[in-house]
């Protein structure tokens, strides 16, 4: 049921139609939502690709497809919380890895890492992500990423993404960036 992305499109465009224009199958130009939980297979070693909704749904690849087109990325993944992406993410890291963290973010993440990563090994380190020179000194031997959430909960700070981008290529370390208070259209993915 793939068409192929349409990142030529306005922003617009993409948040009305989607990841397609219409359902090559049906014609149907709406998507329908599959309320499904398991799949019938044509027989025995053939997939339709979908088996149990918990795994895949239709419903939530066009949603995945659908936020990678509009924030122009290869690939979109959809999560029942925040913090469950969060929690995910941080599955990219070791014990003894240190991260960089914004200063000023949202309380459950801090949490987070807190009370439960730090336990496994994880190192944090909270810095004014704004100034770039906080950022420089905060760099250790074992830093293998960013955390920036931008604009910051609650005060609202601004990161400069594109420095931090920058920064963060030089060195071989991953940036993360929580975008939750700027709305699609603000593609910190393009740094």
């Amino acid at each position: 049921m793939k068409i192929g992305n349409v990142f030529k499109h306005s922003i617009s465009t993409k948040v009305v139609h989607g990841s397609k224009y219409y359902d090559p199958q049906t014609g149907a130009v709406s998507f329908p939502i599959y309320q499904s939980a398991t799949f019938r297979h044509p027989g025995l070693y053939q997939t339709t690709g979908y088996d149990y909704s918990r795994l895949q749904n239709p419903t939530r690849e066009e949603l995945e497809n659908t936020i990678a087109n509009i924030e122009n990325g290869k690939f979109g993944f959809a999560f029942s919380s925040g913090m469950a992406a969060i929690s995910t993410i941080l599955s990219l890291f070791s014990p003894g890895d240190h991260i960089i963290v914004s200063d000023d973010f949202y309380g459950g993440t801090y949490r987070l890492f807190e009370e439960i990563y730090k336990k496994y090994g994880m190192e944090f380190s909270y810095v004014d992500t704004s100034k770039i020179q906080d950022i420089e000194k905060a760099v250790k031997n074992n830093s293998k990423g960013f955390f920036i959430e931008t604009p910051s909960n609650p005060m609202m700070k601004v990161t400069d993404l594109k420095k931090v981008s920058e920064f963060a290529k030089d060195r071989g370390m991953l940036l993360i960036v929580d975008n939750t208070f700027f709305q699609s259209g603000f593609v910190p993915i393009k740094m």
